[in-house]
């Protein structure tokens, strides 16, 4: 499912009014009309007033409709202004004059003054409804607006926000001084990034997109900011696997990782490739951590040594050793505890200019190449796949982690962009980038997840789809999608805080049987 920013909505709304001759009062009435039943359902199991609080612009027209149907339906409807009646323009006062003459009573607010009845009218409500601020609000919200979205926010009743939470910002999802917290939000004609990104996500509840009635060509026309991960995109993708195949029909990963201490981030990152199909994996780890690696990885993971320690010098006969190991692989991960000395910022350079296969780089390799030349990824002629968590992030574009957590999408989309990568920038809502600027945003996953060991996870299941031979954005997709599925699942019987890398692991074959049956 698509969502737009803030600015994409104003030009679908202006290309649907002015070159397809869809009135703007048609658009008011199939939105309204499409929220209601969302309010409706919201109140189903709840008898009483449906309170509409509505503000003087659009948003507010679009709550005098959703009044008039909650009325026609045989529900009680009570309608509160934040402003007075002639005040009210547009489509939105053919709305209020339609609701009017139906005997529709509006009792009227002025925000300048006194908001203390505004409590009281939306007490014993069985729903109210947010219809004050819609998705071009980029001011802070002050004053007795600020007032009445805290009385909402009190009020004992569910609440529907129309559009999105009345001081949500549409594209960041952060409240403009204070916002609604909703528990259901019906947004018109596709979603807003302000919905699908936190905290936006928090504030919205349970999100339903309302057909308008515009042409669905528009969208074309006008572009959309990303798309949202579905389980559905990836029913092909799993399926049963034919009968006619043998191991090296899925790949051969090599997986660059581990160093003292950080054994485990190599075992997690290929037992992980394997659990999640690929024919073969290959840990390439220092010499002198085989016999312990050997000890603990599972018995399907291959092992060979990369460097005699994990600080020798890389020479020309460890270039050839680099050589022989990228032989043959269909992919390549690299950095998994793979420690931070110079020796593997070389091994990281050489790995980059030498594997004619996609390369993941993760974790410690990230530091790494934070430290390398800022052309180092310019001239690779196959694909490379980046997945920081925002502190590695930081360290790669010179921004604080901060900053980044307030622009992901964009920051993601323009990194990938300009540096010709996959971009996988970790975190609540994962977010996808890829070198043609099209983003992603992944709905799977919890905050059990934030634990060692699962990032190691996702790196070894990105580079098996890879190996395996899907195409480099489908990989990602699949690889991050499954992930946080897999932890969802893990903590429906862990909770979250007893959940580590181990159970989101044990919970993948049961996942991936689910879709390929």
């Amino acid at each position: 499912m698509i969502f737009m920013t803030r600015e994409q909505m104003r030009r679908y709304d202006k290309v649907a009014t002015e070159r397809y001759g869809v009135s703007g009062t048609v658009l008011m009435e199939n939105a309204g009309r499409g929220a209601a039943r969302v309010v409706l359902e919201a109140a189903r199991e709840r008898p009483g007033t449906i309170t509409i609080v509505c503000g003087k612009g659009n948003n507010g027209g679009d709550g005098f409709v959703i009044a008039r149907h909650v009325i026609n339906s045989g529900r009680l409807a009570s309608i509160v202004l934040l402003g007075r009646r002639e005040d009210v323009g547009g489509d939105a006062k053919t709305n209020a004059d339609i609701l009017a003459a139906m005997q529709g009573s509006i009792t009227e607010i002025d925000v300048s003054k006194d908001m203390k009845s505004l409590p009281g009218l939306l007490a014993g409500s069985a729903v109210v409804v947010d219809a004050i601020f819609g998705t071009g609000l980029e001011r802070e919200v002050t004053g007795g607006h600020a007032e009445a979205i805290r009385a909402i926010n009190d009020a004992d009743a569910p609440v529907v926000a129309v559009d999105l939470p009345s001081g949500l910002d549409a594209n960041t999802g952060r409240a403009l001084g204070t916002a609604v917290r909703a528990d259901a939000t019906a947004t018109f004609a596709c979603l807003k990034r302000g919905l699908v990104i936190h905290p936006g996500v928090e504030l919205a509840g349970e999100v339903t997109v309302v057909d308008i009635g515009a042409p669905g060509c528009i969208v074309q026309e006008v572009g959309y900011d990303g798309t949202m991960l579905d389980g559905a995109d990836f029913r092909n993708d799993l399926g049963p696997r034919d009968p006619d195949v043998h191991k090296g029909t899925f790949g051969h990963l090599l997986v660059v990782a581990g160093s003292p201490g950080k054994t485990g981030a190599a075992i997690m990152a290929g037992f992980a490739a394997m659990r999640t199909g690929a024919g073969l994996v290959t840990l390439a780890v220092p010499a002198d951590l085989m016999q312990t690696v050997e000890a603990a990885k599972p018995p399907e993971v291959m092992l060979e040594p990369l460097l005699p320690t994990i600080d020798a010098e890389v020479d020309g006969e460890a270039i050839e050793r680099i050589d022989a190991l990228l032989a043959g692989k269909s992919a390549v991960v690299i950095g998994p505890g793979c420690g931070l000395t110079d020796s593997m910022e070389r091994v990281l350079e050489v790995v980059l200019d030498r594997a004619n296969v996609p390369v993941v780089v993760d974790a410690d390799g990230l530091t790494l190449l934070s430290r390398l030349p800022a052309s180092t990824l310019d001239d690779r002629a196959h694909p490379t796949v980046l997945t920081p968590h925002p502190g590695e992030m930081s360290r790669l574009v010179w921004k604080s982690a901060s900053e980044i957590q307030r622009e992901r999408i964009p920051l993601a989309r323009e990194y990938a962009k300009v540096k010709g990568v996959h971009l996988v920038l970790k975190g609540a809502r994962t977010v996808i980038a890829s070198p043609d600027g099209n983003v992603w945003i992944n709905p799977t996953g919890n905050a059990g997840m934030a634990s060692g060991g699962t990032g190691d996870l996702l790196t070894g299941m990105i580079g098996s789809f890879i190996g395996q031979g899907h195409r480099i954005e489908d990989a990602v997709a699949l690889g991050v999608y499954l992930h946080g599925l897999a932890g969802d699942r893990a903590s429906e019987e862990t909770g979250q805080r007893a959940l580590v890398a181990g159970d989101v692991l044990s919970a993948l074959p049961e996942v991936l049987l689910e879709f390929e049956t």
